[in-house]
């Protein structure tokens, strides 16, 4: 693994969720997940579309203090809020 690498796995706190057949968390991504272990020269995430992938791309981008929409730690914008609080329900 490489030292400069920010994100190991991501990991539902599944005992944290509400239910699992409201929206969002009946999303397919998000159902099936446990960890998702992160590899140190690239992960893919592939589905179907409305499978969840950038619901957890986003949650992922928030948990770690960055902008939803992009960005970085340095470069926010205020715009309305348009992620999920999946981000409240990750450990990265």
């Amino acid at each position: 693994m490489l030292k400069t690498q920010f994100i190991v796995e991501v990991t539902l706190k599944r005992h944290e969720v509400p239910s699992f057949d409201v929206y969002l968390f009946c999303l397919p991504v998000v159902r099936r997940m446990e960890s998702i272990p992160i590899h140190p020269h690239v992960t893919f995430l592939v589905g179907e579309n409305g499978s969840g992938k950038s619901t957890l791309l986003e949650a992922i981008a928030v948990a770690m203090g960055l902008n939803a929409e992009g960005g970085s730690r340095k470069f926010m914008f205020a715009a309305r809020p348009t992620h999920s609080e999946l981000h409240e329900y990750i450990r990265c």
